[in-house]
């Protein structure tokens, strides 16, 4: 079997940008999940990328744990070098809201906003944490 390029996380952002403005029902879900995942998936990477964990157990930071996700949000909110101007929490608390919306979009039969609403807000807050991210850099 062939070994794919490394995958640019990204792509799912893209993805989720052609369903903007799509009255598919279903497309708008996958958006919703899509922004979510390019974005946590970038910060995880980013993380595992320059070795910045908190303890020995957020080191072993692999997507196949359950608890990564709340353990990226908590390395962005507690790490010190993410203190300075509050950026850390500022991507933690998006991070959070991302989350919170893809979970409303995958698992609810009826989401507590409307899925135009939250495709929108889902991409402002994907966009301003991937700004933050590459102002760290």
């Amino acid at each position: 079997m062939k070994q794919s390029e490394e995958f640019e996380w990204c792509e799912f952002n893209n993805l989720a940008d052609s369903y903007i403005n799509q009255s598919n029902e279903a497309k708008q879900r996958t958006g919703v999940s899509r922004y979510y995942y390019g974005t946590f998936c970038t910060t995880r990477d980013f993380l595992n990328e320059n070795d910045i964990f908190l303890n020995e157990k957020s080191k072993t930071m692999h997507s196949k744990r359950s608890d990564v996700h709340g353990e990226t949000s908590k390395i962005f909110r507690k790490h010190e070098r993410f203190k300075k101007n509050n950026i850390g929490k500022t991507i933690s608390k998006e991070l959070d809201k991302l989350r919170k919306m893809r979970n409303d979009a995958d698992y609810n039969k009826i989401t507590s906003d409307s899925l135009n609403k939250m495709m929108l807000k889902s991409k402002i807050k994907s966009e301003r944490v991937l700004q933050l991210l590459d102002e760290l850099n």
